[in-house]
């Protein structure tokens, strides 16, 4: 189940620039440069709270908990195969891109991402894979995705041990992201009893970035996927020249509120905040001298509905500029 967006477009172009020109190798990816105008940020809408919290804002103590249960379950689930010293695991997985389910596995190194205890006493673990080389160590590109890796396991033995047993695997069913990283795991409730993650992926390239929201339903032992890619952010900061005609930057603030319809599942809403400079007509101006500028704010709205099978946008409209 790979996931096609225009990320992936974009990954492309990079690849075919990579080829033909082999002195040149893609930038890291940059934090966008600020716009320079106030933006007003978008006020949380009362009808339900923001996104969840990323794992950057735990505490130490609670991280270092995370780290130690994360390590017995990937122990649980590689077995000999898992490297204590490097916190990952080499290991032999299926390869997304064929369509043979016969076909012969590919080398992996594979890094716990996330997990989530269940009421029911399970856990689901959520892992990275990326191509690994000869030498067992990972080897992803810059506009290498990473691969989507989801475990179920359950405790075993007594209350308290941190041993688990696995039950179902679910090995490189999407991908995601840039740089051999699918992106950052939300665990999400897409309504009353409905398990789910949103994954915030995105990619760098030239100067130009785009992040979208992946959404997925985790059920009894599977995963489904609801959504590939909404786009949240965009902007070419790192493109931003003097004779850049229009330079933006656009930012989307992404959270669930009861369906309208009264629907078993909630409705997605994204506010979106930004602002465009556009270089004033007939300014001339002396060479590497920045011009000035029209600025522009961009506000809006869009909200996205479950129709069955995916979301869907069902009212306002998605901003972000494609890159």
């Amino acid at each position: 189940m790979n996931v096609s967006t225009p990320l992936s477009l974009l990954l492309a172009c990079s690849l075919l620039g990579a080829c033909s020109d082999k002195t040149v190798s893609a930038p890291a990816a940059p934090a966008p440069t600020p716009i320079q105008a106030p933006v007003a940020a978008a006020a949380t809408p009362a009808e339900a709270p923001a996104a969840a919290k990323s794992d950057e804002m735990k505490t130490p103590e609670a991280r270092a908990r995370d780290s130690k249960l994360e390590a017995a379950m990937m122990q649980a689930i590689f077995g000999k195969n898992y490297r204590p010293d490097s916190a990952d695991a080499l290991a032999d997985l299926p390869d997304p891109d064929s369509k043979n389910t016969k076909a012969d596995k590919l080398s992996y190194v594979v890094s716990a991402v996330s997990h989530k205890l269940l009421p029911d006493g399970r856990a689901i673990l959520v892992a990275n894979a990326e191509t690994a080389n000869t030498e067992g160590t990972a080897e992803s590109s810059h506009a290498s995705p990473g691969l989507l890796n989801v475990f179920y396991l359950a405790p075993k033995g007594k209350p308290g041990d941190e041993t688990w047993q696995v039950v179902t695997r679910l090995e490189n069913i999407a991908t995601l992201g840039s740089s051999g990283q699918l992106g950052e795991v939300h665990w999400v409730m897409l309504g009353a009893g409905k398990q789910g993650m949103a994954i915030r992926n995105g990619y760098t390239g030239q100067g130009y970035t785009i992040t979208q929201l992946a959404l997925f339903e985790l059920g009894a032992d599977k995963v489904t996927e609801l959504d590939g890619g909404i786009d949240l952010h965009s902007d070419n900061e790192g493109a931003c020249g003097p004779e850049t005609q229009d330079c933006w930057l656009v930012d989307g603030n992404w959270h669930f509120a009861a369906a309208r319809d009264g629907g078993a599942y909630d409705d997605l809403l994204v506010d979106f905040t930004g602002a465009s400079r556009k270089i004033k007509p007939g300014v001339q101006v002396k060479e590497d001298q920045e011009p000035p500028r029209l600025i522009t704010q961009i506000n809006g709205r869009a909200r996205y509905a479950f129709d069955g099978k995916k979301y869907k946008l069902v009212e306002g409209k998605n901003i972000v500029p494609g890159v």
